[in-house]
């Protein structure tokens, strides 16, 4: 199964794509309603997941290194 996001505007129950692409004859699809009046740092707006988790974070004081910079971490990867 694969999936496309494509923006849409919605009018009148009748859905129209945004751009250029056009929209298939039929397909099944999920819709997402986006609230119109929300813009970032507007209250209602969706905050990213680093500002909803600000208080979680984790301090390893930079003990702590990216895995995927460790090759020998990667070595054995897909075996």
């Amino acid at each position: 199964m694969s999936y496309r996001t494509l923006e849409v505007e919605l009018a009148d129950g009748r859905v129209q794509a945004s751009g250029q692409e056009r929209l298939p004859a039929k397909a099944r699809a999920l819709l997402t309603i986006l609230d119109e009046s929300a813009s970032p740092g507007q209250p209602g707006a969706t905050l990213s997941l680093g500002v909803l988790m600000k208080e979680s974070r984790g301090s390893g004081s930079g003990q702590h290194t990216d895995l995927s910079m460790n090759k020998k971490h990667l070595a054995d990867f897909g075996r």
